[in-house]
Formats: C-alpha cells, sequence, structure tokens
C-alpha cells in the first residue's frame, strides 16, 4: 500500500511533463492514389493501403474536414510565438542577473563594513591604541559606507529594471501560452477526421 502514493506521484508527474512538451507540427493529409481497378492507394502516417473505391468519397470528404491549411495557420502563429517568448526570457534573465550581480555586490559590501568595524571596535578596546591604523580603519569605513550606498542605489535601479522588464514581456508569455491553445484545439480538430481515415485503411483496407 505504501508504493501507491509513489506511483500516484510518477503518474501525476508523467502527465505533467506530457502536458509541458510541445505539441508536434501537425502531419500532413492523406494522399490518395487512382489506379484501375476497384481499389485506390491511400497513404497515412507513411504507409500504404490499397483500399476499396467504395470508400475514396468518404475518405475525401474527411480530408476536407480536416482543414489542414488552418490547422498549419495555427501551429506557424504557436511557432512565432515561442520565437518572441524566447526573446522575452532572454531579457528577463538578463535583467535578473543584473539585479542579482547587484544584490550580491551589496551583500559583500555590507559583510566586508561590519567586519570594518568589528576590526575598529577591537582596536578601540586595546590599552594602546595605534592612531595610523585608527585612521586608516575609519578611513576604510568611510569608502566602504560610501561604495555600499552607490551599490544599494545600483541594486534599487536594476531591481527596478527587472520589474520593467517582466511587465514589458509578459504580454509575449500569454500570447505563447493562447498560442499554445489554440493550436492544441485546433490539432485535436484536425486529428479527428484523420483518425476517421485511419480507421478505414485499416479495416478496409489492405496494408502494401
Amino acid at each position: 500500500m505504501k508504493a501507491l502514493p509513489a506511483l500516484l506521484c510518477l503518474l501525476l508527474l508523467g502527465a505533467a511533463q506530457a502536458w509541458a512538451a510541445d505539441p508536434d507540427a501537425p502531419q500532413s493529409l492523406p494522399i490518395i492514389y487512382d489506379q484501375p481497378g476497384d481499389r485506390y492507394i491511400l497513404r497515412i502516417d507513411n504507409r500504404r493501403y490499397q483500399v476499396p473505391y467504395v470508400t475514396k468519397e468518404n475518405v475525401v470528404r474527411l480530408m476536407s474536414a480536416a482543414n489542414y491549411p488552418r490547422t498549419k495557420l495555427r501551429f506557424d502563429e504557436y511557432k512565432r510565438s515561442l520565437e518572441d517568448k524566447a526573446k522575452a526570457e532572454a531579457l528577463v534573465n538578463r535583467a535578473q542577473q543584473a539585479a542579482t550581480r547587484q544584490s550580491d555586490r551589496v551583500s559583500q559590501l555590507r559583510r566586508s563594513l561590519d567586519s570594518l568595524r568589528g576590526q575598529l571596535a577591537l582596536l578601540r578596546s586595546q590599552p594602546n591604541i595605534d592612531v595610523r591604523e585608527l585612521q586608516f580603519l575609519q578611513e576604510q569605513i568611510r569608502n566602504t559606507s560610501a561604495s555600499l550606498a552607490s551599490a544599494e542605489d545600483q541594486e534599487a535601479k536594476a531591481q527596478a529594471n527587472l520589474e520593467k522588464t517582466k511587465s514589458t514581456t509578459e504580454s509575449a508569455f500569454q500570447r505563447a501560452d493562447k498560442a499554445r491553445e489554440d493550436y492544441v484545439a485546433a490539432l485535436d480538430e484536425y486529428e479527428k477526421p484523420l483518425a476517421e481515415i485511419r480507421s478505414i485503411a485499416m479495416t478496409t483496407g489492405t496494408d502494401l
């Protein structure tokens, strides 16, 4: 019984991965080859079948209902949206890296300032204070404090730029999601007539 939750998690993970996978391009429409006799050749799924001519009218109707041009158009729109999404992701990643670098610099300077202040406090607690070392530490603290203030300003600007970049690129992500939904829906409708044609080929035809 303990294995059931783990198995369920694996199944859910597999389903999520399958949903997240990019849908493939629509396969080409079946091809009909006329030939003498009472059977024609039907090519689908890269396989050929000899199929009775009495099924041809139905197959042609199904091919028309499949509407390949519309499905291909949705696929092309989806691919273009993915290109725009990739560009948006690159912009966000660059802005995120810049913000992270500034944040790391601020953290490093804060640690340095804390260390210098600790050294200064320790020096002042000594019975004999070296004035030159005291002045040196005070100067280091002033310089580090100024650098920290500048770094914090740059960090704020980088973070603001990151938020602005995310805001301006959000539409590209939304368009990609919408284009994917539209294409998946169109592909599902396209596959239904093909499934019927496939059934006709397999049930009434002879595999060549």
